[in-house]
Order: structure tokens, then sequence, then C-alpha cells
């Protein structure tokens, strides 16, 4: 191992050093298709258990519908719903709201679910793994919205069409996701079975910490960072002021700074729920990344 690592140190050695910051945070949140009070559907009844069921249930235009969500989500048309949960409410809690049905995008609730259905309350697990049309299709079905998720759907579609058409690097580029969320809040990476996972393999490149065995959020070691050997580091703005600055997160997160992407200092910041949900927004999300990295890379 230590060979490898340092065959790889002496070869960024010698490589010159180019500071390349792209700040894609700029494009829409989602597909922005309807309007946030266009379902006419009636009292709110919806409790969902994900923000990125949050996400297709406002590209959709149900946000009327939520009465129930998780506080971490910022988007158009949700900043008065009744309840925003910090934490997860109980059976108790969550019957105590009267909802219509609950949603959840994670089988840590599972459990939960059962007990709601026990006591009569609809309940409905759409798994966060799942292709993001594949979501919507559900969540429009859900709400009585097939023919709105079907123009979602479409939306989504042509962004990756889109996102084939632009020229890559003649390599698949090696793609790090930094984050300090999902490993106790250690420096941690995205690996298998994220949002993110699929977020890079949409635009034909390689998960870093996926290709050295890593599922969803682990934390990491300098040593296993050097030998992910990323070319490039993605980070949510959101979490951005958790590494200090853009400049930063180079000292700061074990290891990086002994990468190619640490060595040139290539960063592309995104939305935090373009990075995570792979929902609504997962067809301008790969766009984003697409051309940030045919941008950095031409």
């Amino acid at each position: 191992m230590f060979r490898v690592i340092s065959a790889a140190f002496l070869v960024l050695l010698a490589r010159p050093i180019m500071a390349e910051t792209i700040d894609v945070t700029d494009r829409l949140a989602y597909p922005q298709l309807f309007e946030a009070d266009q379902t006419g559907a009636g009292p709110r009844d919806l409790v969902l258990l994900g923000t990125d069921l949050v996400e297709i249930a406002v590209a959709l235009g149900a946000a009327d519908r939520i009465l129930a969500r998780p506080d971490a989500v910022d988007l158009p048309g949700i900043g008065d719903t009744p309840v925003k949960m910090r934490e997860t409410a109980g059976v108790e809690g969550i019957a105590a709201m009267r909802p219509g049905v609950v949603v959840a995008s994670n089988v840590r609730y599972e459990r939960l679910l059962t007990g709601l259905d026990a006591i009569k309350i609809p309940t409905e697990l759409i798994d966060r793994t799942l292709p993001a049309t594949e979501k919507v299709t559900r969540m429009a079905a859900l709400l009585g919205l097939k023919d709105r998720g079907d123009k979602l759907n479409e939306a989504i579609l042509a962004d990756y069409a889109q996102a084939e058409t632009i020229t890559r690097a003649e390599r698949p580029l090696r793609i790090l996701h930094a984050s300090k969320q999902g490993a106790g809040g250690s420096f941690s990476a995205g690996g298998t079975g994220t949002a993110v996972h699929n977020l890079i393999r949409r635009v034909g490149a390689e998960n870093a910490a996926a290709d050295v065995g890593m599922d969803r959020y682990r934390s990491v070691t300098p040593e296993g960072v050097i030998l992910m050997a990323p070319d490039v580091v993605i980070i949510s703005a959101a979490e951005l002021p958790m590494f200090g600055d853009p400049d930063q997160i180079w000292l700061n997160y074990p290891g990086l700074a002994h990468t190619p992407a640490g060595q040139n200092k290539r960063l592309i910041v995104m939305q935090e729920l373009h990075v995570r949900a792979d929902a609504a927004s997962s067809g301008i999300a790969t766009l984003a990344l697409a051309e940030a990295l045919a941008e950095m890379f031409p």
C-alpha cells in the first residue's frame, strides 16, 4: 500500500497546480412545471419522511398537501408547512397529526410504518434508492397526479439526454463527494447506495469512494482518501461552511491535499438536494454536473 501511495504522491508533485472551483448552485431547484398551490386537492394530509419526497411533492405542485416534513429542507412554497420535524416523531406523535397518508423513503422507517399500519393509518415506502423517475411515478400516483408525474419525468429524462451529448473526458473521472453528514459528524464520503453515487454514474464518472468498497456515508481516513485518488470533489453548498471555505477544504479534509483533486483544487459546489435527493431535480443536477466537468476538463 505504501508503495502505491508513494508513487501516486510523486506523480502529483510533478503536476501543475491550478485552482478551479465551479459553483453550479444557481441552477433551478427542480423543473418548475407547476405552481405550488395548483392541486386544489383539499386539506393538508401528507406526512413526508424524506427530503427527496418533499422535493417531488413540491415539483408536482402539491406543496399545499404537505402536513409534516423534515425541517432540514428549503424549497419554494413550503415555508408554511404546519409541522417541521427536526427529529422523526413516533407512532403516537404522527397519529396525533391525523394524516391521510404517511410516506417514507428510507427502510429505517419500516418499524414506524408498521406501527402506523396497525392503527389503520395508510403508509407507503418509496425507497430512496429507486431511480428518480420511478419515485416520481409512485408519488404522482399516490397524489392522484399521474399526468403531472409523466410531465415531470419527461423533463428529467430530457436533461439526462442532454447531459449525454456533452463531451466527456478521455477517461472516466474519479469523483468524491466530501461530506460531514451520515457518519456521526466525522469527515465522510458517499459510497454506493446513495443519491450522489447515481449522480456520478450518470455523467460517466466513477465514484471514488465506491471504488474502494464504501457504501452509504462512511468516515474516511487520510490513507483511504489518498487511495481513492479523486480527480474532482463535489460538495454541497449547505455543508461548505462546515469546511470553512473552498480553500480550507483541501487542508481540513483528511488526505485530500495529496490527491489529484487536492493538488489542482478541483471543486464543484452544488445545491444540497441536487447532491442528496436524486428526485425531481435529478435531471437538472445531472446536466449541471456534466457541464461543470466539461468546463473543468475541456
